[in-house]
């Protein structure tokens, strides 16, 4: 099944839950082996596979252990940088440098009153 945006919530969790299923029987891994390898409950995954309501942490645990985290970067990929930034950024080179600090103008002698003759 395809998800789209006029697919509805609880058809998209079964979906889901069903992808899932799939990508652990793929492993050849039982419920217990897959929850054990997630580090969470047999029951939570029970839940996921049936199309229910899992937290985002057990979900990330669950798609690490099926070597699948990596879909999270596809699913929500970075903002890359606006152009337009990057422009007014470039535009804006150093115009003054100022000498450290510690770099004093002379012979290197501690500086003194009333030597400036």
């Amino acid at each position: 099944m395809k998800i789209t945006n006029l697919t509805t919530d609880d058809a998209v969790l079964e979906e889901f839950g069903r992808r899932m299923a799939e990508a652990r029987l793929a492993k050849a891994m039982t419920q217990a082996q897959f929850a054990l390898a997630a580090g969470v409950s047999k029951r939570t995954i029970e839940r996921l596979e049936d199309g229910g309501s899992v937290q985002v942490a057990n979900l990330i645990r669950c798609l690490r252990a099926l070597d699948k985290l990596e879909g999270l970067d596809r699913l929500v990929a970075e903002t890359p940088p606006n152009p337009i930034d990057l422009l007014e950024r470039q535009g804006k080179t150093r115009q003054r440098a100022r000498p450290d600090a510690d770099s004093g103008a002379g012979s290197g002698a501690p500086w003194t009153w009333g030597d400036e003759t």
